[in-house]
């Protein structure tokens, strides 16, 4: 896999224990990459259409990928459209995500 472009656009999110608006990531690409730039874990669901994330519960859901606090991930995702991020933290907490969509890791 090639590495991410350092051309990337990014898009910042903040996040709090309201689940953010929807928001279309910020290209079309195979790979989202989200780095927790904040002291709290955050919640992401990431999808076609307008998305709102949850927190975890007794139920599993597909709008609770879980992102730690201060760590860097790369999720796969379909390459054929641009889709939307909602994210969330527990009560009391707080991050700054930075989102990018790219080809690799």
């Amino acid at each position: 896999m090639n590495p991410f472009s350092a051309q990337a656009k990014t898009l910042p999110i903040t996040v709090t224990a309201t689940a953010s608006i929807s928001t279309a990531l910020p290209s079309k690409g195979n790979s989202v990459r989200i780095i927790n730039e904040g002291p709290s874990a955050v919640f992401v669901s990431i999808g076609s259409g307008t998305q709102a994330a949850t927190l975890p519960d007794t139920t599993p859901t597909s709008t609770s990928t879980p992102v730690l606090n201060g760590s860097d991930i790369v999720l796969s995702i379909p390459s054929d459209q641009v889709y939307n991020i909602s994210a969330i933290c527990r009560s009391g907490g707080s991050a700054t995500i930075s989102v990018q969509v790219g080809e690799g890791l």
